[in-house]
């Protein structure tokens, strides 16, 4: 079965940054592309620290999820209808697609793909560092802007595979 999603004015693309809860809190959850019996796959993940009220002057009340610690962060500007091609993610990473839109597919699966919109719901998990790799095309007419933010020595945050696939669903955006 083949995922497609439509674009809406309101909702974000498969691969939603999105906040799930539960009798525990609230926890965030993303797309995540990892590494299956060596061949890239997508997986929806809900990390397991919830999110917790700030005390940092500026954002103090509001809800913080922590995710990790990065190296080396970059801001990278893709042109409209730019294909990075065939590729595994270069070390453990998060991925947050500021803008534009993004385009996920599997060399070895062409029954499920991922899209992502800019913002919101542009966060993605990229783990898998072996194997098959995956295929990102940025297929809007518009400039898309990514922060990728390695994970300090490929530490993955914690996290539970709420689902096979892409995260997808009429979930609460925080």
């Amino acid at each position: 079965m083949r995922f497609i999603y439509l674009l809406s004015a309101v909702l974000p693309l498969a691969g939603n940054s999105l906040a799930t809860s539960d009798s525990d809190g609230t926890y965030l959850t993303a797309t995540a592309l990892v590494t299956k019996n060596n061949n890239s796959a997508f997986e929806c993940w809900r990390l397991t620290e919830s999110f917790k009220r700030s005390s940092v002057p500026g954002v103090s009340g509001t809800q913080v999820a922590t995710i990790g610690n990065f190296s080396n962060l970059a801001y990278t500007v893709l042109p409209p209808r730019y294909n990075g091609g065939l590729h595994n993610a270069p070390t453990p990473q998060l991925v947050h697609f500021i803008s534009g839109m993004v385009h996920l597919t599997l060399p070895h699966n062409d029954s499920v793909d991922a899209w992502l919109l800019g913002g919101v719901g542009g966060l993605l998990f990229a783990t898998d560092i072996e194997g098959t790799g995956h295929i990102t095309t940025y297929p809007s007419d518009q400039t898309t802007v990514a922060i990728t933010a390695p994970f300090e020595g490929g530490r993955i945050p914690g996290h539970v595979v709420l689902a096979e696939g892409p995260c997808v669903g009429k979930q609460t955006f925080i």
